[in-house]
């Protein structure tokens, strides 16, 4: 009996989470955008500070590799496309998790959050006033958003995974909270440093983007969602 209601139990799980009778390439698209999108950004940003000899990773940050470089320089091209492609990544991730059946308040406002984070992403890189001075500066009131939509996004969708792993969802509460409570520091840090605390904040966040990149990729093999012990 305990057995069949954990069998009973595990099948609506799986159904909660994905449709199976849609086709097993669409997960596998959407989660190479995502892989490929933040390695996309990680690499970018990496070759930029190599190519420009007045950016530091530490004393620097993102955007300023654009905007110490000025516009229409292969280091400034370097740092938006990386950008673009984030947000490409972030869009993928929301349609990718859209697809998983899952009927949950929490859920679904955080997928909302995500299109947010996604449409801030897209500003920074492409508002053209930050790097030229012309127009309202909107930069630091974006990042405001991104910062509190960020970890929303984190700790809202977090409590769907403890139901799949429990180590997992563990995991993401842990992240969302910290990053929740280190991102405000981020205007407290001397500029000597700003770049270097910047970038562990965004490797935090790239971190996040990759594992549901990675859940996203196996959605097909449903088993894999489900504890071992809860398998027939």
């Amino acid at each position: 009996m305990r057995q069949s209601g954990k069998r009973r139990n595990r099948d609506e799980r799986e159904g909660q989470i994905f449709d199976t009778s849609e086709s097993g390439s669409i997960p596998r698209v959407l989660g190479g955008i995502v892989i490929a999108g933040c390695l996309t950004a990680i690499v970018l940003d990496l070759v930029g500070l190599g190519l420009s000899d007045r950016v530091g990773m530490i004393r620097d940050t993102i955007s300023n590799l654009a905007a110490k470089e000025g516009d229409n320089t292969p280091v400034d091209e370097l740092a938006d496309t990386g950008l673009y492609a984030f947000a490409a990544a972030v869009l993928a991730t929301t349609a990718g998790l859209a697809r998983w059946r899952i009927d949950r308040l929490d859920w679904k406002i955080g997928a909302v959050l995500l299109v947010v984070v996604a449409v801030c992403v897209a500003l920074i890189a492409g508002y053209e006033a930050y790097t030229s001075g012309e127009g309202t500066v909107i930069h630091y009131r974006l990042v405001y958003v991104l910062g509190g939509a960020f970890p929303l996004t984190v700790l809202l969708t977090a409590g769907q995974f403890y139901e799949i792993r429990r180590w997992l969802g563990i995991a993401l509460y842990a992240g969302g909270a910290v990053w929740a409570i280190a991102a405000p520091f981020l205007f407290l840090v001397p500029t000597a440093w700003d770049g270097g605390y910047e970038r562990l904040l965004a490797a935090l966040m790239l971190g996040w983007f990759l594992t549901m990149g990675v859940m996203i990729w196996r959605d097909p093999d449903t088993k894999r969602h489900i504890p071992e012990d809860e398998r027939s």
